[in-house]
């Protein structure tokens, strides 16, 4: 029933050019140590592309693909030795009946072992700047180890005693062995463990690094070139650029924002991986094709040998997608007769989605996939409560979409739905009629008749029914013009599926969230009066009331005062941070001349992300680099200099 959502060698994204880019790429440098980046926002297909490199890297009995989740790891005392000890005990275990391969392995552990000690205090990073432990690691050393020592009986070995007294004597300064020379040690010490599993090429596959806390994913990335980045080994790295440039900052947070016109976060980064790769989001005919083959495969299975075939035409057509092939409705019900009625369901309704999906999720393959894993719950549902045959997959793929993207329109359809004896919201029959009646005189309107439509439609726009306001928003103008139209089909069964938790049996009074976006559009005083509610509100409905907001912001015409609603957009992603870079993309897109100088204060208050703050910087830099309006140039650069010090 559910669509898989892990990685798998299967390529539906047509990512198997940049994951054979990089196999070629590392099998032209064996000789030399290299870091590569697998870059793309969460759910993008990077642990794919790591699967597909591992499968090419197989057969080849000289390479030894060893995969490292640093996720799976986080929590770990040490998330530096983590890494390498998983790495060494790993290429020990594949090797283990070659040569002296577990001896050298396990003095090699040893020798970790004393890394792991060192890193109290400052740790590594501070012994490699100045070879000498901090003053707290010298007592935290002398301490544990004389304990250890005296406590000897619980111990095995006269390597393990040798090992003890070995750390005590780098804390003597007549005997120190620098700690980069601890380094350079075990660099030569791993080079020769290699050399002992006539190993050609050591891969290291590094997957959902993102995922981790900023210390986790700077451990990481440190211990690959301060210890194990060597001659014949590479390291390939899954994790999207911006994530670890947030833990960039978050871990060295005294550092200044810019290097010239490369920010300190990038440099890093550009510093740890040599060679980038960038998965692209999907576009609108890759969506459509992904979502085909998504559902396809659902119905059929993917080893269904004339299911290999469609996907390999996919994959044709995708990589030259100008030339105009594609994937048809014959193509995909060829798949298997006796389900053909199901893939020709299944063809047609990615045809009439797709558009809208793509734009909506991003082009991201996660999100695709966990809408369509919904839709089919949602049938699935609606089958076990007796009424699956009363819904159609393609009125509620459509209804879907507005639930995901536009949860404030939706909100009203199911209230109206659910008020009405049939099912059938009138507002919706408004919006496809005017809808259709605007696509016919779309040709025929002069340019005299839109001036005195206009003008009529501002001297009756309080006449005007509220449903026509819908039609500002260019969005549900592409949503109407997905068939099937919804004015003639009962819509309750399909609210009550989809959001039974909100809606039961009747229509409520108009949802909260509708009427505390209408309070933050009030005045400032009743605003701030809000901010409890505010700072309390679910992440779902803090975002529903924060797109609500920015919709009715975007169509301000005019920014030369501040607008109705910004100050309480502002309160929620004062409390809800993760909304605050997008109050910066909506006022980067106004015109500079259209904007007042309130712009530039009163942010202090209100930004608290990182990025946020980024974007602000640059938002200012514009601002202040701008000839179109004088007095925000002026008001933008004095802001700007006093940027971080609170305005």
């Amino acid at each position: 029933m559910l669509i898989p959502d892990h990685e798998t060698s299967v390529d539906f994204l047509n990512n198997e050019a940049i994951s054979n880019t990089v196999v070629a790429l590392l099998r032209e440098s064996r000789e030399r140590a290299v870091t590569v980046g697998i870059h793309g926002d969460w759910g993008a297909g990077k642990s794919s592309v790591l699967r597909m490199i591992q499968d090419a890297f197989s057969e080849d009995e000289n390479v030894v693909c060893l995969w490292f989740n640093g996720w799976t790891f986080q929590g770990f005392e040490d998330a530096k030795t983590v890494l390498i000890e998983a790495t060494i005990t790993e290429l020990c275990r594949q090797k283990s009946t070659v040569g002296k391969v577990k001896e050298k392995g396990k003095d090699l552990l040893k020798r970790v072992d004393l890394l792991k000690l060192l890193r109290h205090g400052g740790g590594l990073a501070f012994n490699v700047i100045t070879g000498l432990p901090s003053p707290d690691q010298v007592e935290l050393l002398t301490g544990q180890l004389s304990k250890l020592r005296e406590d000897a009986s619980n111990l095995t070995g006269e390597d393990v005693r040798g090992g003890i007294d070995k750390a005590l004597t780098f804390l003597k300064p007549a005997e120190e062995e620098r700690v980069t020379q601890q380094i350079h040690q075990f660099r030569t010490e791993f080079e020769a463990l290699l050399e002992e599993a006539k190993v050609d090429h050591l891969v290291v596959l590094i997957d959902d690094l993102d995922r981790c806390l900023p210390d986790t994913a700077i451990a990481t990335l440190e211990a690959i070139r301060l210890f194990l980045f060597v001659r014949r080994s590479a390291f390939v790295i899954g994790a999207d650029e911006g994530m670890i440039e947030y833990a960039v900052r978050q871990h060295f947070p005294d550092l200044p924002a810019m290097s010239g016109p490369v920010p300190y976060a990038r440099n890093y980064l550009e510093k740890l991986i040599q060679v980038p790769f960038r998965l692209p989001s999907l576009g609108f005919q890759e969506t459509q094709t992904y979502v085909t083959l998504l559902l396809a495969e659902n119905i059929v299975d993917e080893h269904n040998e004339a299911f290999s075939t469609l996907l390999a035409k996919a994959k044709a057509a995708l990589n030259r997608p100008w030339e105009g092939a594609k994937v048809t409705e014959s193509d995909v019900v060829a798949l298997s007769e006796p389900h053909r009625s199901s893939l020709a369901q299944a063809f047609l309704l990615s045809q009439q989605i797709s558009p809208v999906l793509a734009e909506g999720t991003k082009g991201n393959p996660r999100q695709i996939k966990r809408f369509l894993n919904t839709l089919l719950v949602r049938k699935e549902i609606a089958k076990a409560r007796g009424f699956g045959e009363s819904i159609s997959q393609s009125v509620l793929a459509k209804l879907m979409l507005a639930e995901h993207f536009q949860p404030d329109f939706f909100n009203v359809i199911a209230s109206q739905a659910m008020a009405s004896d049939s099912g059938k919201p009138e507002f919706i029959r408004e919006l496809e009629t005017a809808l259709a009646s605007d696509d016919e005189d779309l040709g025929t309107e002069t340019e005299a008749k839109k001036k005195a439509r206009g003008k009529s439609q501002k001297k009756d726009e309080a006449e005007e029914p509220e449903a026509s306001k819908w039609l500002e928003r260019e969005w549900l103008k592409r949503w109407l013009s997905i068939k099937p139209v919804l004015s003639d089909t009962d819509l309750r069964s399909y609210i009550f599926v989809a959001r039974e938790k909100r809606i039961v049996g009747q229509a409520r009074e108009e949802h909260s969230n509708s009427a505390l976006i209408e309070q933050l559009c009030g005045p400032k005083m009743t605003v701030r009066g809000l901010e409890t509610t505010v700072s309390s509100l679910e992440p779902a409905a803090a975002d529903e009331v924060f797109n609500g907001l920015r919709e009715k912001i975007a169509q301000v015409p005019d920014f030369s005062t501040e607008p109705s609603g910004f100050q309480g957009m502002c309160i929620v992603a004062k409390h809800h941070p993760r909304h605050q870079a997008s109050i910066f993309s909506l006022l980067s897109e106004v015109g500079s001349n259209r904007l007042g100088i309130w712009v530039v204060a009163g942010w202090s208050d209100i930004v608290s992300d990182p990025d946020a703050k980024e974007s602000l910087r640059a938002l200012l830099t514009k601002w202040a680099n701008q000839n179109e309006n004088g007095t925000l140039k002026r008001a933008a650069a004095k802001a700007l200099s006093s940027f971080g010090r609170g305005r």
